[in-house]
């Protein structure tokens, strides 16, 4: 399913209240079970069950499963560290 734009912001504001230094958003990868979203300052999974939640019911997410998935961000210079090249470039 292809989710509006607004549906990453959305769901990137309630990230930041747990972690601020996730960024703005660049894009999103949707795949079978996840959305790659990413920012200018990393990129994170995001499962879609997630995402139908926050299109249909944003309520129904517990604040708790935001924090999980705000720990779950990875900054591009960690990303970079463990795979030895760049990758804050990609979009």
């Amino acid at each position: 399913m292809k989710f509006p734009l607004f549906l990453y912001y959305e769901l990137l504001i309630r990230l930041t209240i747990f972690r601020p230094e996730i960024g703005e958003f660049r894009s999103a990868l949707p795949f079978d079970d996840y959305v790659l979203l990413k920012t200018d300052k990393g990129m994170m999974e995001i499962p879609t069950d997630i995402i139908n939640i926050q299109f249909k019911d944003p309520g129904l997410i517990p604040e708790r499963e935001i924090g999980k998935l705000a720990a779950a961000f990875r900054p591009y210079s960690e990303i970079d560290s463990m795979t030895g090249g760049p990758v804050s470039n990609a979009s």
